[in-house]
């Protein structure tokens, strides 16, 4: 058995999990677990770095922990022990090890070299010209050039798939099938277009798929990527393993295994190359678990990374979402110091979608500041933005934000006017089943004219949480 496949081996031996348990908390099935034991399918390198995360080590330490047990077992071997007394001993002081291990893993520099700089400063010249096509024609010259058909531009298009998946779900998709086209057609040493179409599959199905809500497609479509991902190699370590670990993070948010999406989390701040993201995602699952004050603790660690880290989306999103937590929470005053930076990042970027969720925040955070007259404004002006852009999720918001301030007024018969906006979000494809029935209720009281400011701060702070926790039930009372 390949030296490789006996560190799989003992690393699971130290964990003492059984297969069911080592695949829960790595996302990876039994079977394959089993058949790299065995010696029947390779160890990867990466498979043995998730593997050696868990258990708060690195794949240096797993060959430290191979010599040692071959050292014991020769010398206990001489001395008349048996297996079992060698394997209890080492397990004892692997486990004592392992305690110790974890924060300084986590203090672990991580590598920021680009082993391929040229082939990712040409992808970015290629895709802005794929952005200037339609869908159609983006897949025609993907499949007719073989200059478009490599890993550096595959790895862009996904970023352009996950980008768009909270603006616009079908250009995200287009995105991401796009991505899964150009994986098809990468060449490269044994076993790297496996890799590549994992990453691509990752991105460009599970995760549309998990934010159309489609769960069980996502998650079977992840569980494939998954598979391509681990039977394939990546020797010169071009793809970042942090993103397919905080992607099935995303995934096990929407499927409410929020301690599982954090463990996940942790895993890609151990060997992910972008721990500034993987505090945004974690800062965000704790936003969505509504933990607001954790965080805000971990969104304020991540400030100093994305600042270091340069990336123009980061640095919108963290203060951005630091923000809204903010309002949660009551801080208002901070929030809006935050939304000043949010809108010159905005302004600069030119980005109309992020130009109306702006508008909408300072709405928000200028009601809790009791500037009535200019929320009003400012959340109408956002809601109508929204509507003419067919995101109903944002329009149900604004106009819940808007109703509370006019029912706090005893303005009932303006929102009996406005709760009927509600009709086109009923007929919209962009809001589960239980929110719309949080918004069903909430119209009908309105069109009784029964509808109070408390039942409206009730039913928006459900949405906030719901339209990531699409599992979360409302109750009325």
């Amino acid at each position: 058995m390949k030296r490789e496949n006996l560190k799989a081996r003992l690393l699971r031996a130290v964990s003492g999990k059984t297969l069911e348990q080592l695949s829960w908390e790595i996302g990876v099935p039994p079977g394959l677990i089993s058949q790299i034991e065995q010696g029947k399918m390779q160890a990867r390198p990466d498979y043995l770095e998730r593997l050696a995360a868990n258990e708060g080590l690195t794949p240096a330490d797993a060959e430290a922990i191979l010599r040692e047990y071959e050292t014991r077992r020769a010398s206990n071997s001489r001395r008349g022990r048996s297996g079992e007394e060698v394997r209890e001993k080492l397990h004892a002081d692997l486990r004592s090890h392992v305690d110790g291990c974890y924060e300084r893993l986590l203090s672990l520099p991580v590598p920021k070299t680009d082993p391929r700089p040229e082939d990712r400063l040409r992808a970015a010249e290629l895709f802005e010209r794929l952005a200037g096509l339609s869908p159609d024609e983006r897949l025609a010259v993907v499949r007719l050039e073989p200059e478009l058909q490599t890993w550096a531009l595959c790895e862009q298009v996904c970023n352009a798939s996950e980008r768009e998946a909270s603006r616009d779900v079908e250009l995200a998709a287009a995105w991401g099938g796009l991505a899964c086209e150009i994986a098809e057609r990468v060449r490269g040493p044994e076993g790297f277009p496996s890799r590549v179409q994992g990453y691509a599959g990752a991105h460009g199905r599970a995760n549309v798929l998990r934010v159309l809500g489609e769960l069980k497609p996502a998650r079977a479509a992840f569980v494939e990527a998954q598979r391509l991902w681990l039977s394939g190699a990546d020797p010169l370590g071009l793809l970042d393993p942090g993103r397919m670990l905080d992607l099935e993070a995303s995934l096990l948010r929407a499927e409410r295994r929020f301690d599982e999406a954090l463990a996940r989390l942790a895993e890609a701040w151990a060997v992910g190359r972008s721990r500034e993201r993987v505090l945004i995602k974690r800062g965000f699952t704790l936003e969505v678990m509504g933990d607001y004050e954790r965080a805000i603790e971990t969104l304020l660690q991540a400030e100093p990374l994305v600042e270091r880290a340069g990336d123009p989306r980061l640095a919108y999103m963290l203060p951005f979402n630091l923000a809204v937590v903010y309002t949660h929470v009551g801080r208002h005053s901070e929030a809006a110091d935050l939304a000043q930076r949010v809108g010159d990042l905005v302004a600069a970027q030119g980005d109309e979608v992020e130009k109306l969720r702006v508008i909408w925040l300072r709405g928000r955070i200028a009601a809790g500041l009791g500037r009535r007259g200019e929320a009003q404004g400012l959340l109408a002006q956002a809601r109508k933005g929204f509507g003419q852009r067919n995101m109903s999720y944002d329009v149900a918001l604004s106009l819940l934000e808007e109703a509370v301030l006019l029912l706090e007024e005893g303005r009932v018969a303006e929102v009996k006017v406005l709760a009927r906006e509600l009709e086109k979000v009923f007929n919209s494809k962009g809001v589960n089943r239980e929110a719309l029935g949080a918004l069903r209720l909430f119209k009908e009281a309105a069109e009784r004219e029964e509808a109070t400011a408390e039942l409206g701060r009730r039913v928006l702070g459900y949405l906030f949480r719901a339209r990531h926790d699409e599992g979360l039930r409302f109750t009325a009372s």
